[in-house]
């Protein structure tokens, strides 16, 4: 005994979906296609506007004042043919400059490495604030900046409490660099103070003040060191 005729499969198989893509160069030929007949369109726009506006403003008799109220009509839809211009190309380009200057500018403002430092130092990192800092120093963009070196001194003498780490941080930027001299009496300076007010050092400081002395004669830096001395007690 045989069963019914066996039925032919006739669900698709995956190969038998075909799908017909369009080249590329068909899609750029539609696209151009588009582009053009959009520019034709508010070519065609512009010459009825510019056409209404010229038969209405042109060669006109004053006495004629059926044409005279026309005008108004006639400029509120030239001034609708302009504003529709703007809004559809002038606007987006001005408002993808602008987007583009703010991006920028917050782009350069995020890759400013000294405002992470000072971000990392307001959130009490602050020892990622120093290897922010000495990265800056080492990149030598800027060899003769002082203020990554003030700063790295600051953190350890007034957050880590760490004053010989700051005495140590100074004297390395006078070894590493030559400085001008408003710069190098700044370093100068401020080591004497750390060795005097908390090294209780007064003769390591008085030794620096005399070395500002020798090395600035008769300038204001000679002159402030001479005036520390003497608060000191030295003659």
């Amino acid at each position: 005994m045989h069963g019914a005729p066996e039925q032919p499969n006739c669900s698709p198989t995956p190969a038998q979906f075909r799908f017909y893509t369009f080249p590329s160069s068909f899609r750029r030929g539609k696209s151009i296609l588009v582009m053009t007949g959009k520019t034709i369109a508010h070519l065609v726009l512009f010459l009825i506007v510019a056409g209404i506006v010229t038969a209405t403003f042109v060669n006109v008799d004053p006495d004629d004042s059926a044409r005279v109220a026309t005008q108004l009509p006639v400029l509120m839809l030239a001034g609708l043919y302009l504003g529709i211009m703007f809004v559809s190309y002038v606007l987006p380009v001005l408002t993808q400059k602008a987007t583009g200057a703010v991006l920028g500018s917050n782009e350069r403002v995020e890759r400013d490495p000294m405002r992470d430092a000072q971000a990392a130092r307001a959130r009490g990192d602050y020892e990622g604030a120093i290897d922010i800092y000495r990265k800056i120093i080492e990149s030598d963009q800027d060899p003769l900046n002082r203020t990554p070196w003030v700063e790295i001194a600051k953190i350890e003498y007034d957050q880590l409490k760490d004053p010989e780490a700051a005495i140590a941080t100074l004297s390395t930027a006078l070894e590493e660099q030559e400085w001008p001299a408003d710069d190098t009496a700044f370093f100068m300076v401020r080591m004497a103070d750390i060795q005097l007010e908390d090294m209780e050092d007064p003769e390591q400081s008085a030794a620096i003040l005399n070395e500002i002395i020798e090395m600035f004669p008769e300038t204001r830096y000679s002159a402030n060191a001479t005036h520390k001395l003497k608060e000191m007690g030295h003659s």
